[in-house]
Parts: structure tokens; sequence; C-alpha cells
């Protein structure tokens, strides 16, 4: 008896914590949802100047749906801009399909040849490479090319940049559940909680596959040195934004959407590198997700452990509601997925304890080792300035 009481404390102690923190997430779900009314709202007459801009995209590899991506860039609805589209070397996968869509958009864009990275990632080093050369256009643009964007997302990312405050624009992207399947659905459940973070406040991050700023602020804040070792393009832009007293801009209406195949163990993989990265180069967020999940799965091991079915049961339905309405808010924030986030409501529910036992994996994991598998190749983050290249070819 003396054994089980202490267990039964600290088990009611757990079960009140995360029993609070699903309330929580109740009430900033109801939140983002009103925000993302106003904000649908607002975009309808966003779009004003449209400065001639350079359109940067790192390409890596034959990925599923490639060159309806990289068409999708080009057919923006946006009067004057040209792309760079950038691979490592002539012999990556992506260039067949690059040379088949400049070919078909003569004088729109150019293929960039980077050569391998030292010292950073080779994304940063994609980027980096392509800012060489003929000076480009008064803004820059940064995209992925896993994502397929509407045609009016130029002309609203740059938008904000009309306002001195604004260091730098950017969204977020959404992953639809294309084709629907436990891991893909859970990819989707996973990266909702995360876009939800991102709204009208002074805590927003950059994100690598949306980012728009104005040459001259790249140039005046040293965004490119602040690249020099790094492996986040987007993190290391967010602090040279921040450092210069200036503002990331999330911008709702210019959501990317990504779609297509994911095993589990990809899964996993993919989420533990995105906690890794946040924990070099955004230690305090880091910290607050970390404590948060140990709690989370502690109260897990403990209710399974003692057999509190009913409790745990009790414990999860905020969350569970909560991640219901985050993805209401997200079709608010873009009607033309509603009927997708509709038809798959149901696993927005049920799937968030499952995306928290996922975002535990890759705390324990990024605690454990800084080095994580980033398109084949394997590197390690010695600091937010300094990384270390340990695997140069690919792993297959």
């Amino acid at each position: 008896m003396s054994t089980l009481l202490p267990l039964n404390v600290i088990l009611g102690a757990l079960a009140a914590w995360n029993f609070v923190v699903g309330l929580f997430s109740i009430r900033s779900a109801l939140g983002y949802r009103e925000y993302a009314r106003a904000a649908r709202a607002r975009s309808a007459g966003a779009r004003s100047g449209t400065p001639a801009l350079t359109l940067i995209v790192p390409c890596c590899g034959e990925e599923a749906g490639l060159e309806e991506n990289l068409e999708a860039l080009l057919a923006q609805d946006y009067p004057s801009f040209s792309a760079r589209f950038v691979v490592e070397s002539a012999a990556d996968g992506a260039v067949p399909a690059i040379e088949r869509l400049l070919a078909r958009h003569p004088g729109r864009g150019q293929l960039v040849l980077a050569g391998p990275a030292q010292g950073r990632s080779q994304k940063v080093h994609n980027l980096l490479a392509a800012l060489e050369g003929p000076p480009p256009s008064e803004v820059l643009v940064f995209a992925d090319s896993d994502g397929r964007p509407e045609r009016d997302w130029l002309g609203l990312l740059v938008a904000p940049l009309e306002r001195a405050e604004v260091g730098v624009a950017s969204s977020y992207r959404f992953y639809l559940p294309e084709p629907a399947s436990f891991a893909t659905l859970l990819r989707s459940v996973w990266n909702a909680a995360v876009l939800t973070v991102l709204g009208d406040h002074d805590y927003n991050f950059a994100w690598g596959g949306a980012m728009a700023i104005r040459q001259e602020v790249f140039q005046r804040i040293g965004v490119a040195e602040s690249w020099k070792g790094a492996l986040s393009d987007d993190y290391a832009m967010t602090h040279a934004v921040r450092r210069a007293g200036l503002r990331v801009e999330f911008v709702p209406s210019c959501l990317v959407g990504s779609r297509g195949k994911v095993g589990l163990r990809e899964l996993v993989s993919w989420c533990g590198r995105q906690i890794a990265i946040t924990r070099v180069y955004w230690p305090a967020l880091f910290a607050v997700a970390a404590a948060t999940h140990l709690i989370y799965g502690s109260f897990l091991a403990l209710a399974i452990f003692q057999g509190a079915f009913v409790l745990m049961g009790i414990v999860l339905l905020p969350g569970l509601i909560g991640g219901g309405l985050r993805a209401t808010a997200i079709a608010e924030l873009a009607p033309q997925w509603r009927e997708t986030i509709s038809r798959h409501l149901w696993a927005y529910f049920l799937l968030v304890p499952f995306a928290g036992v996922v975002t535990l994996l890759g705390v324990l994991r990024a605690l454990w080792s800084r080095r994580i598998e980033w398109r084949g190749k394997l590197y390690e983050m010695r600091s937010p300035t300094e990384t270390i290249i340990l695997q140069t070819e690919r792993i297959p």
C-alpha cells in the first residue's frame, strides 16, 4: 500500500497538469480560429506593389511531384520575377525536371550548380551559390521544392515588406494527407500543431519554404554571414532579423500545400530532425517543448502501468478537442483545403496523442545527439554557426 500511494499521487499530479495543458489547447485553438477568420478577411486586399523579385529554389533529388511543384512556382500571377533553381551538381536527380520546366518557360529562370557544401548544410550552400553572379532583384524570395503554392502566393507574400518594421515575410507549410494513410494523416496532425503557433505576434519564426526579404535588408542585417556555418537557413534568418530589431511577419494567406507518401519510420525521423534543429537554434522553445512532452510521456507510461485507462481518456479528451479545433482554424485560413480537412477531421481529433508521442521521441533523440540525416547527408550541429558534415557521400 505504501508503494502504490506515491504512484497514485504522482499519477494524479501528472493527470492534473496534462488536463490543464489540454484545456489551454482548446482555448488557444478557439482564439486561433478567430484570428484565422479575421486574417482571411484582411488578405483579400493585401496585395499592392509588385517589386521585381528573384525566386530562389534549392532542389535535391527526384522527389514525388517535383515538376508540378516547380511549375506552380513559375506559374505565379506576378508580373516581374525570375527564378534560380539550385542543385549540388549536374548529376542531381532534380535536374531533368528543372530542364524540362525551363524549356517550357524560356527566359523565366536558370539552373545553378552549387557544388558540394563544406561546413554548412547543402541547402544553405545552395542558397548562397544562387546569390552569386548577376545581382538579384529588389526582393529575394526563397521557396522549397516540395511545396505547391497557389497562384497569388508571390504577390501576397511580398506585400508586408512595404512596412518598414517587417524584416522578413514568411508563411508555413500544410501537409495534406494525400495519399491518405496513417502516416500521412499523422504528419498533417503533427504539422498543424506547429502551424497554429504562428500568428499576429512577435514570436514568429521564418520558414525556409516561404520567405521574402528586401535585398537591401538581407545585405544590411548580414543574413549571408549568418548562413556561412549554419545548417538551418530559416532559423539563421530569424535570428538575423531579430538582432536588427525587425519583425518576422507571418503571412497566413500564403500557406504552402505539401503532399506525398511517407512511411512511419521516415515521419519519426523527419520530426526528430525538426526538433533537433530547434534544440540548437532556439533552446528556449526546445526546453518548453521538452518539458511539456516529458511530462506527457511520463503520464501516459504511468497511467498504462497502473491500468488507469479511464483517467487517461478523461485527461486526453481536451487535447483531442484542441486538435480538431486547430484543423478547423486552418480550414478558415485556407478554404481551398476545407474539403480535404473536413473529410479527415476525425484524424485531427483522434491522432493527437500519437502526434504527442512522435514529439516525445524527437525530444529524446535531440537530447541524445545533435547529429541529423538530411537529404542523404549526415550532419552534426556544434552550434548555430558551426556545422560539421560527417558523411559527404549520399546515404543510400
